[in-house]
């Protein structure tokens, strides 16, 4: 009985352990959609990679002088989680514009669609 026991644990931490090691995409999504508010602007940031290093990209998006942003989506386009990372450095949900830094994996480009929402 105990070995099977073991067998059963064995099997049920490698397959937990496949599951937290499994790589997912890195899109960031802020901000709540609202009755009312539109796609503002939709934009896709590429960079293309460096060999052995990582690439880094700032860049502003402006939807409407007259809105506000209510959601800002970053998605990943690489689905293996292999890509890049984005962090957003100013602005965002409540301003008319923001800021967002790309960084990518050594040896990765960066591939983004961003959408931003508002009214």
């Amino acid at each position: 009985m105990a070995p099977r026991r073991l067998l059963l644990l064995a099997l049920l931490i490698a397959s937990l352990a496949a599951v937290l090691t499994e790589k997912l995409p890195n899109s960031l999504i802020v901000g709540d959609r609202e009755p009312g508010d539109h796609l503002m602007q939709r934009e896709f940031v590429m960079k293309g990679y460096k060999w052995l290093r990582s690439v880094k990209l700032t860049k502003t998006f402006t939807g409407s002088v007259h809105s506000k942003i209510t959601q800002v989506q970053l998605l990943d386009q690489n689905e293996k989680g292999n890509g890049a990372t984005a962090a957003i450095l100013s602005g965002g949900p409540g301003d008319n514009f923001v800021t967002v830094q790309f960084k990518s994996v050594r040896g990765h480009g960066v591939n983004y669609v961003v959408k931003l929402y508002g009214k």
